[in-house]
């Protein structure tokens, strides 16, 4: 059995405040409570939502200093009194609403966490690859609303389709027979034909609800899913058809928009907004996980950083979102991994 140490390292924050406010510190080792399981952390993505909660616009329930991270995949280093069912060296994944928020999250080497929250990984099925995968989740959540499911027949603009989301949205639509409209900046046009997209719109053109209807044989879209935090909410609306819904996917910057409200009343359109951590039972009735082993989706990593960078993926997602999930590795795994298979430490 391999040894656990009683300190780890984790990117913290001691206050809320611009990205600077993340460190990369030694912190005691979690021990798990009764009914809890101790994950070694092998990888975990970087979301909008950490950064609302580092920057203060979400409220953190814990007191600080805290570790931000809403969702890892790893492997179980030790059980609690009153777990059963998981043994040592299971591969295991967990993204919960209170992970991150309510407790220390996964920007770190090591989380304990209840075990009914943990979900288990094909075996393989690359860590980086199912750390980004949580996009799908979120993708799949916000499409499939409570009685309002995505259908073949649906007309779907995804503003901000280059985004982690609008990248796994524009899957897992295309596979169900909707029509993807994507809007994205340009240089992502073809890659996101590759994965789906039926028509591509230019970001930065002028006319896009025009496009739209277009694109859509003067119709409008029956659905258009944002995942663009920069607004653009009133534009959006237009693009719809009568009884049309936009759903928010992403947390704007600005908590106040500016929305044509007899249009709404008019056309009878909805807005939802898709605030929601995925359960271990989300994954058991969409199984994420075994369609990105079977390559049914793929999931799109913008930059593997180690976690010592966090405060860089952290600029980056605020600067230049890129193509794809940003996804932070422990540095000692980093580490591990390009060493040649024959070193042997010298003491």
């Amino acid at each position: 059995m391999t040894e656990i140490r009683e300190t780890m390292h984790a990117t913290a924050i001691e206050k809320i405040g611009r990205p600077r406010v993340l460190k990369y510190v030694k912190r005691p080792r979690p021990r798990p409570a009764r009914g809890e399981v101790l994950v070694k952390i092998h990888a975990a993505s970087v979301s909008h939502s950490d950064l609302l909660y580092r920057s203060g616009r979400f409220i953190i329930r814990k007191p600080m200093p805290h570790i931000l991270g809403g969702d890892f995949v790893g492997e179980v280093a030790r059980t609690a009194a009153g777990v059963n069912g998981w043994r040592q060296g299971e591969r295991v994944a967990a993204a919960f609403a209170g992970l991150g928020r309510d407790c220390d999250g996964s920007y770190a080497e090591y989380c304990a966490l209840p075990a009914e929250q943990l979900i288990r990984l094909p075996a393989e099925l690359a860590y980086p690859t199912a750390a980004a995968g949580f996009a799908f989740a979120e993708a799949w959540q916000a499409l499939n609303r409570p009685a309002k499911l995505l259908q073949a027949t649906d007309r779907l603009v995804i503003c901000g389709a280059a985004s982690d989301i609008g990248i796994a949205a524009v899957q897992i639509a295309h596979r169900i027979g909707s029509r993807v409209i994507a809007i994205s900046p340009r240089e992502y046009a073809a890659p996101l034909r590759e994965l789906g997209a039926a028509v591509i719109l230019d970001a930065s053109s002028c006319d896009l609800v025009r496009q739209v209807k277009v694109a859509t044989d003067e119709q409008g879209a029956d659905i258009v899913l944002h995942c663009d935090a920069s607004g653009g909410y009133d534009s959006a609306l237009d693009m719809l058809c009568e009884g049309g819904r936009l759903i928010l996917a992403q947390p704007p910057h600005e908590k106040n928009a500016r929305l044509n409200a007899l249009d709404i009343y008019l056309k009878n359109l909805s807005i939802a907004g898709a605030y929601d951590r995925p359960t271990p039972q989300h994954f058991e009735a969409v199984p994420i996980f075994d369609r990105l082993q079977k390559g049914l989706y793929e999931a799109v990593i913008d930059e593997v950083l180690p976690l010592s960078k966090a405060r860089q993926a952290h600029q980056k997602l605020e600067r230049n979102p890129g193509f794809g999930r940003i996804v932070l590795v422990p540095d000692s795994i980093l580490d591990a991994e390009r060493k040649p298979a024959n070193w042997i430490p010298i003491d």
